[in-house]
């Protein structure tokens, strides 16, 4: 028999139930108007923080075939996945319930549907909240719930509900193993019962090139789940780059009354291997695989956690793979199928995990377990489905002292490779603070704000390519050896691994989260929702408040940084540019080293708040959208070793080059060249190269004399790979900043450094004249603020105070104050913090946009000053950092005066700096001429 599928997605009534009072019988009149699949919190403003109590219902008119096979035939109600607990009535019969929130059931309706009539379907949801005590039956600390403790509860049908009658002896699910070696693939009939004598499958495998051939196989008649062979000659491999799927049917068939099948079911499936090696690489049917990821949380514009259509999945995964993209790490949530269906099309590896719990109770470990081998079972045949991870960082479990919970993961890893050997298993996905214990992949979560912090993203990866001890749990022994740990937490001496600790070694080595903030186009989000979007009003309550996007045009404005920055979209554009090069540095990092074989950035797209987004939340791509490719590419052309990017013009600049190699591309005597795209004739170019599979070759030097240049220029060191036949492979750049020789400082400009002779003498082999005398200063340059060079101010002093160290300020200056960013948001390592510019009045000589880039590496502050107003900022405010969206803000240069003087503050650490650096001279010579011609255009006192 043929079986027929009533679609029972659209419009539901929906039924909030805070008091928990209602029941079927007592539903009354019409409910809400739903859309069904979606969760509520996404369709109703009042209900977006809703947890609790909730009901569906649906009336339709039952099919007239409705039991027409009699007893041979069974009506059949399917719910994609509902959030979290459901109980499920038709016509008034309880058919059955499901507790899980991600996870697909069926009931049985066949006794309680009426034939060519109508119908009502009643469900009764229940999606638990932090107020345990009205729903303790299911306490959410202990149940797998993913990122809802982040972004806000997800509750109600978010998947696909259908009607369906099947024969009585249906097929379930065909579940398809391939082993490429074999040439054939296993086939697990999963039938609704033991099939009995005279029945027989007959399989239609359809080929990548549209080939159909016929299997007959005969089934056991006891056994309601055989595991048949099926040949699959020459197969045509599933991979990223040609993501081949087969075709396969099955037909239940009676012998010899095979005048029709007794059911028919079909699935897709690819022919593909993912492994490890002994010398620590991924393998993608045998082939070296490098990873090239970002994390993809899933979340969507309208119904948060339903996807959008088929054609928006396709469109979003070309984006991925249009930045060069071959995986994403679905995390910590179990997504709709038709994810993984789109990821299958689109050749995208997928890394999933299962959702997480806070509380490791008994109860959580049976609802973990059911959740996690579930996940598995229903998502078998997705060949884009590489990883599978237990338990990201620390989020519900503790690995470093808990070894009943490090027990448990490692059983946990046990029990699931014994489900499915053929995809990879992450035990623990950690973080600073937890560890692996036993793992498939050696991968590890950091995150730096750059530039600020690039020399310590540098060393921890340098430390992390060594295999080093603190990424496996270790012996704990007490606190004192803990807060040793924390203390210097990337020292890599060798630590006493805990008893349950399984490495081989061998692990394939991958930085599986690092990233930056790119704040979105406010405008564009504003155009996408039809006004500021509902999700600006959350996040409050995380970092601080500094994730909280409400307001950001006021604050843009309060702060006047419409002086650096035109407009907010603006501001957004050099935002993404910051994120960019963050990226673009971290990650020519992490290929410098081979024993590295992959990363996963974070994110794909931005999440609510959250913008470290590749694409923000309505998948508009950012500013870099058409150049990122070019650093996640299989080969990568890398500047090494670089100290700086800013140059003075007649330096000599040397710029190493390497590349790192993982493509199936013959790349034996291939070329690279490069040039400077502000002077054309400066170029030059490396032949024969012959580079090493999965290896970093040395390329060489490019090396020129900058060019001379009347004002100060940001250059692109334009790199290009190309093949022994010319043909373009990849390219790269670097970018640099060249500065024209400044004058002699004018003799004029007295200046006094007390106290500081080495100051002193850096300033003087700038030019400038240096006095002892303080009343023979036009300036005295300081690096502590004492009561005494207060009172200098206060009687008509001006005072250039260099407050690179917290404890430089020994005076009281009324509201003002210096403030270290270590442990503060200032910090800017989560949530990104971002530096900025105001050149209208000085620093106009730097030529970066406004924004604090890698110009500045090695001179951004370590300390900021507080205490200022909004007011301060229209005029006196020169230099300022702001975090998140738009918070914390504070000043890094400013000014003011103090009742006759003028003092001026920066926290920039410019004074080991000055004369070699650009940056760092042009930013203390305009310091300088500001606060000189501030004191010449000063009245002169009465004689």
């Amino acid at each position: 028999m043929r079986r027929r599928r009533v679609d029972l997605d659209g419009e539901w009534e929906f039924f909030p139930d805070p008091e928990q009072r209602l029941a079927p019988d007592s539903l009354g009149g019409a409910g809400r108007p739903i859309r069904v699949p979606g969760p509520w919190q996404a369709q109703f403003e009042d209900l977006r923080d809703y947890s609790g109590m909730a009901w569906y219902r649906r009336t339709f008119r039952g099919p007239e075939d409705a039991g027409d096979g009699g007893a041979n035939s069974v009506e059949v109600l399917h719910f994609g996945a509902v959030d979290y607990h459901a109980i499920v009535w038709v016509n008034d019969v309880r058919v059955g319930e499901h507790e899980g929130g991600y996870l697909p059931f069926e009931l049985d309706v066949t006794a309680a549907l009426r034939r060519d009539a109508p119908n009502t379907l009643i469900v009764r949801v229940v999606d638990p909240g932090d107020d345990e005590d009205s729903l303790p039956e299911f306490p959410f600390a202990e149940i797998p719930h993913g990122k809802q403790s982040w972004y806000g509860p997800v509750g109600g049908i978010w998947q696909s509900v259908w009607l369906e009658r099947r024969p009585v002896l249906h097929i379930r699910r065909l579940r398809v193993t391939p082993e490429v070696p074999e040439e054939r693939a296993r086939v697990r009939v999963c039938l609704s019962a033991p099939p009995g004598p005279g029945c027989e499958i007959r399989f239609t495998l359809t080929d990548p090139a549209g080939r159909s051939h016929e299997h007959r196989v005969p089934l056991p008649p006891d056994d309601a789940t055989p595991e048949l062979t099926l040949p699959v000659p020459g197969p045509l491999l599933w991979d990223t780059v040609s993501p081949n799927l087969y075709e396969l049917e099955g037909a239940l068939h009676a012998v010899p009354d095979d005048t029709e099948a007794i059911d028919r079911q079909a699935t897709r499936f690819g022919m593909r291997t993912i492994a490890t090696s002994p010398s620590g690489h991924l393998l993608l049917n045998g082939r070296i695989l490098y990873l090239r990821g970002a994390l993809d949380q899933d979340y969507y514009p309208d119904l948060v956690y339903t996807p959008f259509s088929d054609a928006e999945l396709d469109a979003q995964f070309a984006q991925a793979k249009h930045m060069g993209l071959n995986c994403l790490r679905t995390h910590i949530k179990i997504t709709d199928p038709r994810y993984y269906d789109a990821a299958d099309r689109a050749g995208l590896l997928i890394w999933t995990e299962l959702p997480n719990w806070q509380e490791l109770t008994e109860a959580a470990k049976r609802r973990a377990r059911d959740t996690l081998f579930g996940m598995v079972e229903r998502d078998w045949n997705h060949p884009s489905i590489v990883i599978w991870t237990i338990v990201n960082e620390n989020w519900g479990v503790d690995l470093a002292v808990n070894a009943g919970h490090r027990a448990w993961l490692a059983q946990t890893y046990s029990e699931l490779k014994a489900l499915d050997p053929y995809r990879l298993v992450v035990g623990n996905s950690p973080c600073f603070t937890n560890f692996h214990v036993v793992t498939d992949i050696e991968d590890f979560h950091n995150y730096y704000a750059m530039p600020d912090h690039y020399r310590m993203w540098k060393d921890w990866v340098r430390t992390f390519a060594s295999r080093p001890p603190w990424t496996f749990a270790h012996a704990y022994d007490g606190i004192e050896s803990w807060r040793e740990y924390i203390r210097d937490p990337w020292n890599p001496l060798p630590r006493q691994p805990a008893p349950e600790v399984r490495r081989k070694g061998s692990e394939p080595m991958v930085v599986s989260e690092f990233g930056n903030w790119g704040l979105p186009d406010v405008g564009r989000l504003r155009a996408c929702y039809g006004g500021e979007p509902w999700w600006f009003e959350t996040g409050i309550e995380w970092g601080d408040g500094v994730v909280y996007p409400h307001g950001i045009e006021q604050r843009f404005k309060a702060f006047h940084l419409d002086k650096v920055f035109p407009t907010l979209a603006d501001l957004s554009a050099a935002s993404q540019r910051m994120q960019f090069t963050a990226l673009k540095y971290q990650i020519e990092q992490i290929r410098r080293y081979p024993a590295i074989v992959g990363y996963v950035i974070t994110e794909f797209t931005d999440v609510h708040w959250e913008s470290n987004g590749l694409l923000d939340m309505c998948r508009n791509p950012k500013s870099y959208f058409d150049v990122i490719g070019q650093v996640n590419s299989a080969d990568a052309l890398i500047p090494t070793d670089w100290e700086r990017i800013a140059f003075w013009e007649g330096e000599r600049c040397e710029v190493r080059l390497a590349l790192s190699h993982f493509s199936s591309l013959d790349l034996r005597d291939c070329r690279v060249e490069w040039s400077l795209d502000s002077a054309p004739g400066v170029s030059g170019s490396f032949g024969g190269v012959l580079p090493q599979r999965a290896q970093l070759t040395g390329i060489g030097t490019a090396v020129f004399e900058v060019p001379r240049v009347t004002e100060a220029v940001r250059a692109r060191l334009e790199m290009r790979l190309l093949t022994a036949a010319g043909e373009l492979v990849t390219r790269n750049h670097h970018e640099l900043y060249f500065f024209p020789r400044l004058e002699t400082a004018e003799a004029a400009t007295r200046l006094a450094t007390p106290g500081l002779p080495r100051l002193g003498a850096r300033l003087a082999a700038m030019g400038y004249e240096m006095v002892d005398d303080l009343e023979a200063a036009e300036l005295v340059v300081v690096e502590a603020m004492t009561d005494e060079l207060r009172a200098y101010v206060q009687h008509g002093g001006r005072v250039l105070w260099l407050a690179e160290d917290p404890e430089s300020q020994q005076a009281h200056l009324g509201p003002i104050s210096i403030a270290q960013r270590q442990g503060r948001s200032w910090q800017g390592d989560w949530a990104s913090s971002m530096s900025w510019l105001r050149q209208d009045k000085i620093f106009g000589g730097i030529p970066s946009g406004g924004t604090v880039d890698f110009a500045f590496a090695d001179l951004t502050p370590e300390t900021v000053i507080v205490g200022l107003s909004p007011r301060d900022y229209a005029a006196n405010v020169h230099s300022g950092l702001f975090v998140g969206w738009v918070h914390h803000i504070v000043a890094l240069v400013a000014e003011r005066p103090i009742d006759r003087g003028r003092l001026m503050i920066c926290t920039y650490r410019l004074r080991e700096h000055l004369g070699t650096h650009p940056v760092a001279t042009i930013m203390m010579r305009d310091m300088i001429a500001r606060m000189a011609r501030a004191r010449a255009a000063e009245p002169a006192a009465p004689a």
